[in-house]
Formats: C-alpha cells, sequence, structure tokens
C-alpha cells in the first residue's frame, strides 16, 4: 500500500472501481488513509447460542486513521456485480468525508458464507452473520445504494464509453470539463474509432 499512496499524493481524486470481486482484501489497508478519525463503517448480526432465534449487534467496525491521510476526493465505482467483499469494501471507503460511491445498487450479497452439507454429499451455504451500517440500516438482501445512481447505456457501450467512469471522473475535475475530453480520458481500450 504505501508505494500506491505514494502515487497518489497530490491528486484531486482517487477512482476505486470495484464493479467486481476484489482480488485482494483492503479495506483496512487503504481505508485507514481515507478517514481523519476513527470512524464506524459496518456492524453485525450474529446468532446468539444460548437463545437459539436471537441476534443480537456487535460494536460497529471502524476504521482507524492512519498517516498519510488521503484528503483528494474519492469515488468508488459499484453496479449489480459488486457483491460480498465489494459490498463491504465501498461501505468502508465510503466512510471517508470525502467519499461518495458512483453507479448502480449492488448484489445485495455480502457477509461471510457457512457450508450446509446435506444428505448425499451435496452442499449449500448461507451467509453467517448479518451486515448492516452503524445506523443498523441493512445491506442484505438491499445492496450498497449508490450516492449517484448511472448505468451504462446501449449507446455508450456501442461507443466505447464507460458512463459510469465518465461520471467518476466529472465528480474529481468538475463540470468544466469538456465531454469530448472527458470520454477521452475513459475511453475503453477495446473501443471503436
Amino acid at each position: 500500500m504505501p508505494k500506491y499512496l505514494e502515487a497518489i499524493e497530490g491528486t484531486r481524486g482517487l477512482i476505486i472501481d470495484i464493479r467486481n470481486y476484489p482480488s485482494d482484501f483492503v479495506v483496512f489497508a487503504l481505508g485507514q488513509h481515507l478517514v481523519p478519525q476513527t470512524t464506524p463503517f459496518a456492524r453485525f448480526t450474529r446468532g446468539d447460542l444460548t437463545s437459539p432465534g436471537t441476534f443480537r449487534f456487535s460494536d460497529s467496525t471502524s476504521l482507524s486513521p492512519k498517516s498519510p491521510f488521503y484528503d483528494g476526493k474519492v469515488v468508488v465505482l459499484v453496479d449489480e456485480a459488486s457483491q460480498s467483499s465489494s459490498e463491504y469494501t465501498s461501505m468502508a471507503f465510503r466512510a471517508g468525508p470525502n467519499a461518495a460511491v458512483v453507479g448502480s445498487q449492488t448484489a445485495g450479497a455480502d457477509g461471510n458464507i457457512s457450508r450446509i452439507t446435506l444428505p448425499g454429499g451435496y452442499e449449500t451455504m448461507i451467509s453467517g452473520i448479518g451486515v448492516f451500517y452503524p445506523d443498523r440500516s441493512p445491506t442484505q438482501k438491499i445492496g450498497i445504494i449508490p450516492d449517484v445512481t448511472i448505468r451504462p447505456t446501449i449507446a455508450g457501450v456501442r461507443a466505447g464509453r464507460d458512463e459510469v467512469l465518465e461520471e467518476a471522473v466529472q465528480m474529481i475535475l468538475g463540470q468544466e470539463v469538456p465531454q469530448a475530453e472527458l470520454q477521452a480520458m475513459t475511453r475503453l481500450p477495446h473501443a471503436p474509432p
């Protein structure tokens, strides 16, 4: 993480694209550099083994600040492919004071999994814990609801545009960036000329 933090030092903004399943768990390694003070971002429920059927809330899970603090804008990109670890990651990164989530509502499938072996050797899985924001509003079955909702259009895809990324860049650079320049900066690699 230090080399990435060094690379973004002094920039106006950071775009984190988690329209996927993250290849690494950086919730705390990066998240702690996005908050200036201890900041809660999630809360969980767990089954109470002393009282079957009862679930209890945990204390909030927080990011503790670590130097250097990144004070630029942070835009987290999500969509319906963002699930589980990407949703948890977006909850953490959204907790920063300069952060926003952009895209479309996520899958609503965050939380760890518990395996259940069924007769005949079949296996199934369920979420083993409930995942909530610190205010106890749920994320499971709902997903992460973006601060700015924007979806790719058929016309945009045909033109090789990533309209979600364009919105993120515009949020960082401002409305004065000409549309042609914005599209050139965010053009997809396989886009037609």
